[in-house]
């Protein structure tokens, strides 16, 4: 479909929600932009999680943002349970204010919801010129090292430094789980097997409900999988992490995101933006000579049996949008099911083919 189709579609749909023109517009933004740079577990189809919990009232969608500068590199963004990319949007704003002004910027945000794919808004902040940080917590979806239970979120991190023009960016997006749950989502609703490692044995079979969204009690595994053996204290490690600089730092409560995680009340979510002048360290020049020549270093590596190229963090994505945007972004039809039945719920209109 094409790229300008899926956006245009999206934001409509958020607009028929009460949300403004140009937070819709973002909106649509941001999940296009996952689709396009191949990131399908953060893109079109999570469209039903936000448009659920705007029908619900659980998520506001004209929320009022409140940001409170505590010096002059930090700062605190009330997000009053708005769209987490309305939130989110806002917070690297002020986070990269700061560092222009005085090096360094870093907001945390309360009350929030789902941001998009973290990888966004470290992009938007390295784009300017600025090293990029973002990351986020939720609920309910990944057991601690030796529980059985759904308790921390996937709590993503990303981290984005621009190269030379001619040469790569280093763009970090990651879950502190084994797999985002988009990603478990998708598998499922293109009829594919849920690989090992993925989600705990002790748990519920996972199961999509009625919106697509994957069931609650099965619970995903840290990053490293199942116990210490193979490093899964050090997923659940990070995971913690997230959520003290996403929760505890701006205050919030987990046992909120838990109770929220579901959709029957607000998400409760945080985030945590930050932006830092390279020049204050070496001239921004001088960084990406090095940068290019420790990728060099990389590439020109042994290859494992069976593959060819070794690729730098954020290459693959940059492939991914070079190509969706000359073929347009891929639907499956259980997706185009989601679009579909949104186009008549909420009387789109969209001639989706």
């Amino acid at each position: 479909m094409p790229e300008a189709t899926v956006q245009d579609f999206v934001a409509a749909a958020f607009q028929a929600v009460d949300v403004p023109e140009a937070d819709a517009d973002l909106v649509g933004h941001v999940l296009t932009s996952a689709d396009l740079r191949g990131i399908r577990s953060h893109g079109v189809a999570r469209m039903s999680f936000f448009l659920v919990r705007l029908q619900n009232g659980t998520m506001n969608p004209r929320p009022d943002l409140r940001f409170e500068q505590g010096s002059e590199t930090t700062g605190l963004l009330e997000g009053d349970h708005a769209i987490g990319i309305v939130a989110a949007a806002r917070a690297m704003e002020e986070a990269m204010a700061m560092a222009g002004r005085f090096g360094s910027g870093f907001v945390a945000v309360r009350d929030s919801s789902h941001f998009g794919y973290a990888g966004y808004w470290s992009r938007r902040a390295m784009v300017e010129g600025f090293l990029g940080i973002s990351m986020s917590n939720s609920g309910r979806r990944v057991a601690p090292t030796f529980s059985d239970e759904s308790v921390l979120g996937t709590n993503p991190l990303s981290f984005a430094i621009g190269g030379r023009d001619d040469e790569s960016d280093f763009f970090l997006d990651m879950a502190t789980s084994a797999v985002a749950v988009g990603k478990v989502e998708t598998a499922l609703r293109e009829g594919r097997a849920i690989p090992h490692g993925w989600v705990a044995e002790a748990g519920e079979r996972p199961m999509l409900d009625e919106n697509g969204v994957l069931s609650y009690d099965a619970p995903l595994l840290p990053l490293g999988g199942e116990g210490d053996a193979t490093g899964g204290h050090k997923g659940y490690g990070l995971s913690l992490m997230v959520e003290l600089l996403c929760g505890a730092l701006p205050g919030g409560s987990l046992a909120n995101r838990i109770a929220g995680a579901s959709g029957d009340a607000p998400s409760g979510m945080g985030h945590f933006m930050g932006a830092i002048r390279i020049d204050g360290f070496r001239p921004r020049p001088e960084v990406q000579a090095d940068m290019v020549e420790t990728f060099a270093l990389i590439r020109k590596s042994g290859r494992a049996p069976g593959h060819d190229r070794i690729l730098i963090p954020g290459e693959p994505e940059a492939m991914a949008e070079a190509e969706n945007r000359e073929l347009g972004i891929p639907i499956t039809p259980a997706l185009m099911d989601q679009l579909t039945r949104w186009n008549s719920q909420l009387g789109l209109g969209f001639d989706l083919g």
